[in-house]
């Protein structure tokens, strides 16, 4: 069976359906997230085409796409590499991720109408039934999915598509850390009282209690990642992406 190729006429899509440089970017993207395709894996071009079943204009554009959000290097004369990772590129992703968030739920809380109070609801929900692993060991995709969906919905009220899509880089940044430590086989943590945590607060319109909650969320995440990394910990923070004194706990 040959294989479709984004120039052939007949794979035009219909309206509203993705094309093939969207399907293969997305499903390549997914792959690193998730490191099904690992952190400083080589990417030769010949079989990610074989991978996605596409051609090598579809396969680049993917490629030079996700190098522009950082997944991705391109090295000179030696091609395209997924993006390594590392104990200082973890706390310096986390505490940025403190800092962004924190400005995007505070101004989700204070503009967020009712429905948005109804799709963080279902969103929490959603989540709430899934398993965070899966059979094989791995993090299940359905979990990571509404995982990814529920931490958008706190933030979709904040009215800004600018800093959304600051924030979404950086979780999906982060989420290969956590695929990492899963992989690791490290004791999965039971996080679905943090997100109702962080619901409630938000749906309260309490902001500085929300915010807290978030920034104490994402630290654990970052201390569970570093461990699984070959690090007992990185240096504690109080919640708000502020370093903790040299006495090793959190201002306040």
């Amino acid at each position: 069976m040959a294989l479709v190729r984004a120039s052939d006429e007949t794979t035009k899509p219909a309206a509203g359906e993705p094309t093939l440089n969207a399907t293969v970017f997305r499903q390549m993207r997914a792959d690193i997230v998730a490191c099904r395709l690992m952190p400083n894996e080589r990417l030769r071009v010949e079989a990610l085409r074989a991978r996605y079943a596409a051609g090598g204009s579809p396969v680049r554009e993917a490629l030079m796409r996700l190098e522009a959000e950082g997944l991705v290097v391109l090295e000179q004369n030696k091609g395209f590499r997924v993006c390594d990772v590392s104990r200082e590129r973890l706390r310096d992703l986390m505490l940025t991720r403190i800092e962004i968030e924190g400005i995007a739920l505070r101004w989700s809380i204070e503009r967020g109408g009712v429905e948005w109070e109804a799709e963080l609801l279902a969103a929490f929900h959603r989540l709430s039934r899934q398993r965070k692993v899966a059979d094989g060991s791995g993090i299940n995709p359905a979990w990571s999915r509404e995982h990814r969906t529920f931490h958008a919905a706190l933030v979709a009220g904040s009215g800004s598509p600018t800093l959304a899509a600051i924030r979404d880089g950086l979780f999906d940044q982060a989420e290969r850390y956590v695929a990492l430590s899963i992989m690791s086989k490290s004791v999965p943590r039971n996080d679905t009282a943090e997100h109702e945590q962080i619901m409630r607060a938000a749906l309260s319109r309490n902001v500085a209690r929300a915010v807290a909650l978030n920034g104490e969320h994402i630290e654990r995440t970052m201390q569970k990642a570093a461990r699984s990394l070959g690090d007992k910990s990185l240096s504690e923070t109080n919640g708000s992406g502020k370093p903790a004194d040299a006495g090793g706990k959190a201002g306040k």
